[in-house]
């Protein structure tokens, strides 16, 4: 799958770890009875929270890819985000990690746009909106 848009210049664009890319693997592994098979995951933003926003992942399909997505491939997993998403909640070096604390375990954003996070995490403030 290739880049369907150019990332803005200097923009280092969305890093995943291997313990993220392991965790999307199990969890595409888990959804391959559906059909057609998930060719990764689409990352969205939402207003939601105590603190404002909430991240929203789910299974991305082929067909579900549009015009105007940005698309991260990592050798089988493909991370897909639509421009004006990215632009203003990713840019500038987003990190997509896999965490496991205590019984909590999931993926984190290490995102140098979030200005403030809750206190459980699950929702955040943008920096140019604080």
């Amino acid at each position: 799958m290739q880049k369907l848009n150019s990332l803005p210049n200097n923009d280092p664009g969305l890093s995943v770890t291997e313990a993220a890319l392991q965790y999307i693997r199990r969890s595409l592994h888990k959804t391959e009875s559906e059909s057609p098979k998930a060719i990764g995951i689409r990352v969205g933003v939402k207003k939601a929270g105590c603190s404002g926003y909430e991240y929203i992942l789910e299974a991305a399909f082929a067909d579900s890819l549009k015009s105007l997505d940005y698309v991260f491939s990592f050798d089988d997993v493909s991370i897909l985000i639509d421009k004006e998403i990215y632009l203003k909640f990713f840019k500038g070096g987003t990190i997509l990690d896999f965490r496991k604390e205590g019984l909590k375990q999931g993926l984190q954003f290490e995102n140098p746009n979030v200005a403030h996070q809750c206190g459980c995490g699950e929702s955040f403030t943008l920096e140019d909106e604080s």
